[in-house]
């Protein structure tokens, strides 16, 4: 008789990716990231029995195809893994894997817990009804898009956003459970905006800590809603998601002391919130027009024509 989700949750459980032979590629161990782990690795032909999972697995086939044999549940399932194909393998089940060649997969390991808290958000369903079901070797391009956006934040270390990253995880979870779950419910959508008083409350949020590498979880706190929907209303009232605002005001906020001309650029970079020179240039060319030297040297024209004038003029 298949055991129940309960009887699963009480068997002991393994993070998968500490269970893998070498080291991985890229890591989004380090950076935080709310409710997710997300691995690059490069796999030689190999067999790995899991114990059950803590987290929900999927796996994105990022290279070439490969012949793939899962065992999970007692059944076994069998067949080429195209490349930007996916394996989602719920929580709590033991799993056998074997492969016959080398493989370049992301794995995103999501945690049980931001699933039922989207679920019990967005959709309004009781927390133990949510049941994530297993997928072998198909074809999602949803997810994939949204693999290859975290890959590229894994890649871009050191311009990594946090804000952007847990945006795509929370809309990651809302396709795993309109698409792979038992839930039938549609995810309920807000329009209109925030409020008033939570936009500003919101925005006053970002702007005290916007130097700070801020969760979408802590800003949406503020403001009572769930990150998913938060991101969606504060999109909605700004024209901007809340990773995009907070450039924006990080760009500001250099603007602004690129114009009093008493700091050099590599500080005002990171006084700001940038990683570097070369971060704040980036974004803030895209948003100014003009590059923060180019800025600084009129602001400094600026200010030298200013004191010539008073100096002829006293």
């Amino acid at each position: 008789m298949p055991r129940s989700e309960a009887e699963r949750a009480r068997q002991k459980t393994v993070r998968f990716l500490d269970e893998l032979p070498h080291q991985p590629i890229l890591s989004s161990k380090s950076k935080g990231w709310n409710g997710i782990v997300t691995e690059y690795r490069h796999h030689s032909p190999d067999e790995i029995a899991s114990p059950p999972m803590a987290q929900h697995l999927i796996t994105l086939n990022c290279g070439k195809s490969y012949q793939l044999v899962q065992k999970l549940d007692g059944q076994i399932y069998e067949g080429q893994v195209m490349k930007g194909d996916i394996i989602l393998t719920p929580a709590n089940r033991p799993s056998e894997w074997i492969w016959d060649s080398e493989v370049d997969v992301l794995h995103l390991c999501v945690e049980p817990a931001l699933v039922t808290k989207v679920a019990v958000e967005a959709i309004e369903v009781d927390a133990v009804r949510v049941e994530v079901l297993n997928r072998f070797a198909v074809a999602d391009l949803q997810i994939q898009h949204i693999g290859q956006l975290l890959l590229s934040e894994l890649q871009n270390d050191k311009f990594a956003n946090r804000l952007y990253a847990e945006s795509l995880v929370n809309a990651l979870a809302v396709h795993v459970l309109r698409e792979y779950s038992n839930i039938e419910k549609a995810v309920r959508q807000y329009s209109g905006g925030l409020s008033k008083p939570k936009l500003q409350q919101a925005i006053a949020h970002i702007q005290a800590h916007f130097d700070q590498d801020l969760s979408l979880d802590e800003i949406a706190a503020q403001v009572n809603l769930s990150a998913y929907h938060f991101a969606r209303l504060f999109k909605q009232s700004t024209g901007l998601a809340p990773h995009q605002f907070q450039t924006h005001y990080r760009v500001e906020r250099a603007k602004e002391l690129l114009q009093a001309g008493e700091m050099a650029i590599s500080e005002i970079a990171t006084a700001v919130g940038f990683y570097d020179q070369s971060h704040l240039s980036r974004h803030f060319k895209r948003i100014v027009g003009v590059s923060p030297k180019a800025m600084q040297q009129d602001s400094k024209n600026v200010l030298w024509i200013s004191k010539d004038v008073q100096d002829r003029t006293a």
